[in-house]
């Protein structure tokens, strides 16, 4: 599949959307006519999808927010099917809702760099944004995918340390 493809199923016309994000190669279809957005795990009800910084994308997160925009802009929408929790009507407010905190991580991890004081590990950045219950590998992608946003965003530097870790610093 491919963005602008058109699938025929059930007898009617899904149009794909290539929604880039929570992984590089997520799709999305959407059913104009019928006002239908099956949203599979890019936007969901009342979590944020996992935005893992192990990917192919230069810049994981980059992509899931252009991702975000293109389906917040689709009209006439009367429901969306997540993979994940309940059918929701407002597809807008939750795409702005999810970018708006994913802004709120990306301004708490230049609050815990200016605390941190000096270079830190994704780990470290980690155990300072998420709850020691969520501690662990995806925790740890994603504050990467974060850290390689700003990073991309000429906001932070990286650097490997002697010992080969890398090492992060929010400007």
């Amino acid at each position: 599949m491919e963005q602008g493809d058109v699938l025929t199923l059930a007898g009617r016309e899904m149009f794909v959307l290539h929604t880039p994000g929570h992984t590089p190669d997520h799709f999305c279809l959407h059913d104009p006519e019928a006002g239908v957005f099956l949203a599979g795990d890019h936007v969901l009800p009342t979590i944020t999808p996992h935005i893992s910084g192990l990917s192919s994308s230069e810049d994981p997160l980059l992509s899931f927010f252009y991702s975000l925009d293109r389906v917040a802009d689709l009209k006439d929408l009367r429901i969306a099917l997540p993979a994940h929790g309940h059918p929701f009507a407002d597809l807008k407010g939750r795409a702005d809702a999810i970018k708006a905190h994913h802004y709120e991580r990306l301004e708490r991890i230049r609050r815990i760099s200016r605390e941190f004081g000096r270079p830190a590990t994704v780990a470290e950045f980690s155990r300072r944004l998420f709850r020691p219950r969520s501690w662990g590998p995806m925790a740890e992608s994603e504050t990467y995918a974060h850290l390689e946003h700003l990073r991309h965003a000429g906001e932070a530097e990286a650097h490997r340390d002697r010992a080969g870790m890398l090492r992060y610093q929010v400007a």
